[in-house]
């Protein structure tokens, strides 16, 4: 029986030793080794011209598995099939979504605009009729209609959060708020004005410093309220972790005169990601800020040139890059969107807002939600089924503060 092997995504450490062993097992030359795993990383999948045996499949896939690429063996009778090209010879490949049975996973959201409108608007007379008291419920509400609606694999994720929760949390803060305004309020009548305002200077770079930490409990509290199949998602990384990336990263990037901040954006991204778990299986993220640093230069001077508009195509690739390199288990996502099809999301969205005063953001948050599930997908080996529950509890703290500040924590 002849066999064509496929390889969908690369995840390993070294490009170029990856590079050099590819070519090795296929004879190819260094170029073409190194252009392939370069693929892979962009969500371009790559199939050997010629059909091999079965045993020389299982020995193939197995050295390749171990030095991080996913790969799919499939018997044939004849010639290798060929994978699907552009019909744009000047366009690179369309990334080709393995079938089901290739452990292929979809997203997936039913939501509709109206339905959103909804449950806005109730929530809008609801919180002004209670004096902005009903606003946890409010959140918790669209929060559980949002997450119920989107699908993977043909299944609801879940948010078991409570307006409760938030409500303590919330209380917390604000404790917290208060005793901050009352020594500043101290320090003020009992100093003199220089001493009371290098005082109160000192307590808001404390606060600034605690921000990492409120974004780490946020980001807990949410992932620990969201589940799949009846299994939860939970966060490992610790505030004293996020301090780190972030205060190296806000020095580094102004003294490299925003050079510094590919690798700044793929160490914030690896910290979330990477401290991310879904039941016992932890995520990874392989991406890197030297891969990246040559587009973020071609947008330091494209972006004015085109008055912005090239941001839609750096975002585009942006986001494609990080999925690509975000893996669980022996699996990778795929997000293959180009510059034109976020311009185009983005530029409706826009008149969306415009021409109906704000009242059509319902839609726009649903479009947003389509246009991530109707484009990321999941492909590789890992078995669904057999993922366990690791129990982590969290409290809202973190999730309310960061709210009341308006300090978005959102991961692409």
């Amino acid at each position: 029986m002849s066999c064509q092997i496929t390889l969908s995504t690369w995840s390993g450490e070294s490009k170029t030793e990856a590079a050099e062993k590819l070519s090795r097992i296929f004879r190819l030359n260094n170029e073409k080794g190194l252009a392939t795993v370069e693929g892979l990383c962009e969500g371009l999948p790559w199939r050997f011209e010629n059909t091999i045996s079965d045993q020389q499949a299982t020995q193939a896939a197995k050295f390749l598995q171990e030095i991080g690429f996913s790969v799919d063996i499939t018997p044939v009778e004849g010639k290798v099939v060929p994978l699907p090209v552009a019909a744009d010879e000047n366009e690179p490949a369309v990334p080709v979504i393995p079938s089901e049975t290739e452990s292929s996973y979809r997203m997936g959201f039913q939501g509709d605009g109206r339905t959103l409108l909804g449950i806005t608007f109730t929530n809008l007379i609801k919180t002004i009729f209670t004096l902005g008291f009903y606003r946890f419920w409010a959140k918790t509400r669209v929060r559980q209609y949002l997450w119920g609606q989107t699908l993977f694999a043909g299944d609801c994720f879940s948010y078991s959060g409570t307006a409760r929760e938030l409500l303590r949390g919330a209380i917390r803060f604000g404790m917290f708020f208060l005793l901050f305004a009352a020594v500043s309020v101290y320090t003020f009548l009992e100093f003199d004005p220089e001493e009371s305002e290098l005082v109160g200077n000192l307590f808001i770079v404390s606060f600034m410093f605690w921000i990492p930490f409120l974004m780490v409990g946020a980001w807990r509290y949410r992932l620990s309220r969201t589940a799949w199949r009846g299994i939860r998602f939970s966060f490992r990384g610790q505030g004293r972790q996020a301090l780190i990336v972030y205060f190296k990263g806000y020095l580094a990037v102004p003294l490299t005169l925003g050079l510094y901040w590919p690798y700044f954006k793929m160490e914030t991204e690896k910290f979330w990601r990477q401290n991310s778990r879904f039941g016992d299986v932890q995520m990874r993220f392989s991406g890197k800020g030297k891969d990246f640093l040559k587009r973020f230069i071609v947008a330091l001077f494209l972006t004015p040139l085109t008055l912005g508009f090239y941001l839609f195509w750096f975002s585009a690739d942006l986001s494609r890059y990080i999925w690509s390199h975000t893996h669980i288990g022996g699996g990778t996502f795929h997000f293959p969107i180009k510059g034109r099809d976020y311009f185009n999301l983005k530029v409706v969205n826009f008149f969306i807002i415009i021409f109906t005063v704000g009242l059509g953001n319902s839609w726009v948050v649903v479009r947003n939600r389509k246009f991530i599930a109707d484009n990321l997908t999941f492909s590789g080996n890992i078995e669904l089924n057999q993922v366990v529950q690791e129990m982590q509890d969290s409290g809202a703290f973190g999730e309310e503060s960061m709210d009341i500040m308006d300090v978005p924590i959102d991961i692409v």
